[in-house]
């Protein structure tokens, strides 16, 4: 069965693109590779008198993918990607009936270039390593390229065909953006359809269990710049004083944001909590207010306390850049008081954020 590899590419494609409409809380655009160790089954043959089969030698694959994340559900994540592999087996023996070539040894080598769209299944578990599962449709050109025994070749010609695979892994998420990946796939074709050495034409079979580690790079927007809350409307300006600068008199929120579960400050939180600091200090406010959130990926219980650590954590910086201790209050609120409203179990990253209240 021949397939156009034109036709299969834009189907692909297709697929892709209406994956990219799909815009749901920490959804995004990501690129991975990936490379491993390939084992190729032995590939009987059948066709007139050449019923042989081609044993071969562990080889290698390499992967790379484009693909889009749409954002976590209270059922888990999902991933679809457009994936472009390879791989190389070399040829180990040649046993069975094989007319006009002999048993034993054999040179050569099988390759094999795919084109995939894989639909993966991150499953709900809310631990930075987290379990997948996938498959996948599309369409492998084979090649068999001279598999040989010393008195005859057995195997060299080539073909497109149909291919599917079955993924199971586990991902861990370093960073929002990088993550890296560990997996197992089940890669197979439709039997191709290749010539024997003597020109007759056999079917054999290609199939493969590939062991594969990379890391894949999400392209997800920055959380936003925080920005100071509104200014009340009916605030009076403060009197200006001949030797004095005027001092800021209203009340002022500022916004810290941290990575998913998370609570150490980033260089552009401490830049927010630089300006924080600098304001209380011009306005010689006495008080300042601390309140903890995280967004809705675990449990109730897990998250009021990383909610609370991430207020900790703002207060230890702020206690450092001089504000006295005694003069912060904290709180944490978990994720009972989202920035922006999600399911159950969605990542948000507005909502892993400190709040900074600095009362008149």
């Amino acid at each position: 069965m021949r397939f156009s590899t034109a036709i299969l590419s834009a189907a692909l494609l297709t697929g892709l693109s209406g994956a990219a409409q799909a815009q749901q809380a920490g959804s995004g655009l990501y690129t991975g590779l990936m490379g491993g160790y390939n084992i190729l089954e032995d590939g009987s043959t059948s066709g007139g008198a050449i019923n042989g089969k081609a044993e071969y030698e562990g080889g290698f694959a390499v992967l790379g993918a484009l693909g889009w994340d749409y954002g976590r559900y209270s059922f888990g994540n999902l991933r679809s990607e457009l994936e472009l592999g390879y791989r190389r087996n070399g040829g180990d023996k040649v046993t069975g009936t094989a007319t006009g070539v002999g048993t034993g040894n054999a040179s050569g080598d099988v390759q094999a270039v795919s084109l995939m769209l894989n639909g993966l299944y991150d499953l709900p578990i809310n631990f930075p390593v987290r379990p997948y599962v996938g498959a996948g449709l599309g369409g492998a050109w084979v090649d068999f390229d001279n598999i040989k025994t010393s008195t005859g070749t057995f195997l060299k010609d080539s073909e497109m065909q149909f291919a599917y695979q079955g993924i199971a892994g586990l991902g861990w998420e370093i960073t929002n953006n990088w993550r890296a990946n560990l997996d197992y796939r089940y890669f197979a074709t439709l039997d191709p359809s290749v010539k024997h050495g003597n020109g007759t034409g056999v079917d054999t079979e290609y199939k493969n269990h590939t062991v594969m580690v990379g890391f894949a790079y999400k392209f997800a927007a920055p959380a936003p710049v925080p920005a100071a809350a509104a200014q009340p409307a009916a605030a009076q300006p403060a009197p200006v004083v001949a030797a004095q600068p005027a001092k800021p008199k209203e009340p002022k929120n500022f916004l810290v944001f941290f990575d998913f579960d998370k609570s150490e400050i980033t260089p552009e939180a401490m830049k927010i909590i630089e300006q924080a600091v600098a304001y209380a200090k011009a306005g010689n406010m006495t008080r300042v207010e601390l309140t903890g959130h995280a967004d809705r990926s675990g449990s109730n219980k897990y998250n009021l306390a990383l909610s609370m650590r991430r207020a900790k954590a703002v207060e230890a910086a702020m206690v450092k850049l001089g504000i006295a201790q005694n003069a912060i209050g904290v709180a944490g609120k978990g994720e009972e008081q989202p920035l922006v409203p999600t399911p159950d179990g969605v990542r948000e990253p507005q909502n892993r954020r400190v709040e900074i209240l600095l009362p008149q």
